[in-house]
Parts: C-alpha cells; structure tokens; sequence
C-alpha cells in the first residue's frame, strides 16, 4: 500500500483594515458604507492553499494587539488618516515574524517613505496583490510594488468572508468602476492618477449575484437585497453607466441601488428619470458646497454650470423617489465662522435640500494640489500630523477667524449639531419631504429620515480625548497609547510617533522635502538626463 502524504499546511494570510475613528475614540463604527479593499485582497487568495483571515477596525473595533496572531503575509490598508494605525500594527506583526505588506493613499503617493516601516508596500491598485503573491511563492519578493489605477485584472470577489468575518452591512457594497477624471484640488484621485476605469456590466452583475448568494438565508440583504455601488464617481462614463442601468432594471433579484455621483448628473433630468426607472433610490452628490467662490477656488468646475438651478434639480430627483444625499465643505482660509453658520442657516431654509450627511473642514489631503499649494503659500500650522488630516481638524493658519471660534464651531457640528438643528426639526423636514415628493414610496420615508438624522447622531470623542478641532493640538486616538513598554527609542520614533506633515514652525517635515513637486522634477530630470 503507498504511503500517504500529509497535506501541505496552509500558509496564514491576516488582512487589517486599519482604521482611526473620525471622533478620534476607539468605539466600532458600523456605518453602512464600509471600505472595500480588505475584502478585495482576501479575494486574490486560493482559499485552498491559503488560512484568510479578514478583519476590519471599523466594524470590528480596534485590533487587539496583546493578542497578535502568528501569520505568513499580514496585509494592512487604510485612508491617509489611518497611516498611522498602520504602522503600529506592523510593528506588532513583524515581532511575530510575520512579513507586512502595505498599500493605501500614503503607499501610492509616497512609497519610498512607507518602505522605512513595512517590509513591502503596494502603490497603486488593488490589482498588485497578485504580483505580490506570486513573488512570495517564489521567495523573490520586492519592496516595492505598483499597479496603475487604470490596470484591471480579472478576479472574483468572494463575498462570503464578509459574513465569516461577521461583517454584517445591511446593504450590497458593489463596486462598478475606479477613479474619476474631475481634478477637484482637495481630492487624492487626481493626485494617484486614478482615471476612471468602469469594469464592465458582466463584471457587476456578477458581483451583485455573488453577493446576494453569500448573504444569510433568511436576511433582508437575501430576501430584499440594495445595493450600494461605492465608486468614486458611478456616473464618469455616460454609455456604460446607461448599460449598466439597462441591466440593473432587468435584474430581477435587486430591488433597489445607490450610488456616488458629481452634482452635474443632477442636472441631466432625463439621465435622472432613467436612473430612477433602473431602481436608482439615492444618489451621494458631490455638491460640497452653496457659495461660488468655495466651488471656483476648489475646482469644482462640474457644479458651476446651470448652479442656480441646484434646488430644483434636487426636487425632481426626489420626486422620482431618488434621495440626494452630500457632505458639506467649509474652508476657513475664505469664510468666517459667522459664515458658515449662515450657510448652514441658509441649508436649514432651503426646505426642499435634504440637511447634509455631514459637516467636513476641507482638509490639505498629503499629495494633492490643494496641499502642495497650502505648502508654497506657508499655510500650513506648525505640528500637523497625518492624523489631523481628516476633515475635523483645521490645518491652516491663515483663518479668518480665530481658533477659539473654529473650535466652538467645530464642538457644534461634529458634536452638538442639535444646537443648530434639533432633531424636532429634522423630521420636520424630513415629514415635509416626504409629503412633497414621495409619500407613496416607503422606502423613500425610511432613507430620507435617515439621512437628515444622520449628521445629528455624531458620537462625542472618546474618554479624556480633548478635542480643539485645531491641527497639531487635537487630541489622539487611545490607539496612539498602544506603545509597548519594552520598545526601544529607534522603534517608538518609527512605528509610534505620529507622523509629521510640519514642523514645529511650519515648515514642511523633512520626508516630504524629497516629494516637493518642483524638487521631485528636478530629481527625475536628473536622473533621465533630460
């Protein structure tokens, strides 16, 4: 009789999206709109070959770093808010032995800087995963990696580790393309050359079938399945977006979708009566702001055509059952505090705009045009680190108000918004609404009572987090306390210290010198010998 052969033990992958709350607290943030990309790169994997494990701070809670698993490959991602998470976790992977791969916004942009704290990094797409796991299986990994955003290859996502991941979103999370060709200037897209990129109808109806089949057997996201598509403009691409309606309509399963899109789609009623008819129930729109200088100043090139016509666009969307949903933006280089209260008295007045989702600063994004701008102008405050740039805390010291004003500003409408508009008043409004434009559509009460709630349900900051709403003196996240005891100065400076974007005076912090466009030019011209 021949002799059996013990299986090959499977390699263990751990995926971590990281994740820094915007209260700067360390409570689970289960919104329905959760990130994608651990999903994404657990997905890569043969399931046969490899143990994948996916967890996701925002869901989940912060990671238990007094616990860290043994692992092969650990994988760690976020938004540039959450480089810092990041590097923390590395440090508590690598003391196990594993190898940490890392991608994300700060990866893309600044890759060289990310390989000082993991052993791999991933700029660009999703898609450079596949390069990665290749080399490891070759024992020839590199230490850097690039996709382009635009390089799209062929994979399944394998909707069901969400639910082995006890992830349990009530909505589809579906992407149906990447990218966006607008260059608003406060947006990384622009700056990591994100064109839009659709994948195609086949390739979207397949992920929304494999969705619903992963869901539980009796669910609401099984028996009556939404889908929320979280691309970053669903609408870029005209022709395919009409195929995919098309499609979408003929589903016979899907009951209903949103998406994010640019106000300017507002404007096409007949594109908005299609979308409506394809089952369309509510559109995330950049509208960012009422004032015309804000939009010229920013870029917002897409919302300046026919802008007078925004609240009646509004109205028809909603009365074909269509709920407009929009984060508001402010920028205290140009707008007093007193301003932006009468705007956000101007909203509350405007009975036919929904109250927006919520309230942001326009925050100097690492490597866009607004931040390498703000950098020549020496608009920067001093101390600024990567985790203040997050739409809270105000980075610039050329307001127009003072910082006692922006940080009373900032405690109303991060944390006390019912001082503005009380919830009496929101569903007010939102009963208002409802009679005026869909009171025979129930689905359209629940999502516009939601969303005007939405931005009133803030929760406050953590314990003995003090918030100023001021960059540089804004509280941290209890993450930040994770330090271990018996870690050595070299490696608290590395992986524990807040990374810095200025210095104490406000000068840019010295990793980013290298990355200053015009140096970055000269360096590459003298490299090509141009």
């Amino acid at each position: 009789m021949a002799k059996r052969t013990a299986p090959a033990q499977r390699k263990k992958i751990v995926i971590v999206c990281a994740h820094l709350d915007v209260t700067r607290s360390a409570e689970r943030e289960r919104d329905f709109m959760q990130p994608s990309a651990g999903l994404q790169i657990a997905s890569l994997f043969d399931r046969e070959r490899y143990d994948v494990t996916l967890y996701h701070e925002m869901w989940h809670g912060p990671f238990d770093t007094a616990r860290t698993p043994d692992a092969d490959l650990v994988f760690l991602t976020g938004l540039q808010r959450d480089f810092d998470r990041q590097r923390q976790l590395a440090y508590f992977f690598k003391q196990r032995g594993a190898i940490t791969v890392a991608g994300g916004s700060v990866c893309t942009l600044f890759p060289d800087f990310a390989t000082r704290f993991f052993d791999v990094v991933c700029a660009g797409g999703i898609d450079s995963v596949r390069d990665v796991i290749a080399d490891y299986e070759r024992g020839t990994l590199r230490a850097t990696y690039s996709s382009p955003q635009t390089r799209l290859t062929d994979y399944r996502v394998d909707y069901r580790i969400l639910r082995e991941s006890g992830i349990r979103g009530a909505l589809h999370l579906i992407e149906a393309s990447r990218g966006c060709n607008f260059r608003c200037d406060f947006c990384a897209i622009p700056a990591e050359k994100a064109r839009h990129t659709p994948y195609g109808t086949a390739r979207v109806l397949r992920a929304i079938d494999d969705s619903i089949a992963a869901s539980p057997w009796f669910s609401l996201k099984r028996r009556y399945p939404l889908a929320l598509f979280i691309d970053n403009n669903f609408a870029n691409n005209p022709a395919e977006l009409r195929e995919l309606c098309a499609a979408l309509k003929r589903h016979r399963r899907l009951k209903g979708w949103a998406a994010l899109v640019t106000q300017d789609v507002l404007r096409n009623r007949n594109l908005v009566q299609e979308l409506a008819r394809s089952k369309c129930l509510g559109l995330f729109t950049g509208l960012e702001s009422l004032d015309p200088e804000f939009l010229k100043k920013h870029d917002k090139t897409q919302n300046m055509t026919r802008a007078n016509s925004l609240l009646d666009d509004v109205a028809f969307a909603q009365r074909q059952g269509i709920v407009i949903m929009y984060g508001y933006l402010f920028d205290p280089r140009m707008t007093t505090t007193a301003e932006m209260s009468r705007q956000i008295e101007a909203v509350l007045a405007a009975e036919t705009l929904p109250f927006p989702s919520f309230f942001s600063f326009v925050a100097p994004l690492l490597g866009t045009k607004l931040f390498w701008e703000s950098v020549e102008l020496g608009e920067l405050r001093p101390n600024v680190r990567v985790r203040d740039l997050d739409g809270q805390s105000v980075s610039y010291r050329n307001c127009r108000s003072s910082d006692a004003e922006l940080t009373a500003l900032g405690n109303a409408i991060f944390q006390r918004l019912d001082r503005i508009a009380g919830p009496a008043a929101l569903v007010r409004r939102s009963l208002k609404t409802i009679f005026a434009t869909g009171w025979r559509r129930p689905m359209f009460w629940f999502q516009t009572y939601v969303n005007n709630l939405r931005a009133g349900l803030r929760r406050p900051p953590g314990p003995g987090v003090i918030r100023t709403y001021i960059a540089g003196t804004d509280g941290l996240n209890p993450q930040y306390g994770c330090t271990p005891s018996d870690v050595s100065p070299e490696n608290k400076r590395r992986f524990f210290d807040p990374v810095m974007v200025t210095d104490e005076n406000g000068d840019l912090a010295e990793w980013l010198e290298p990355y200053r466009p015009a140096r970055a030019a000269s360096a590459k011209a003298v490299a090509t010998g141009v």
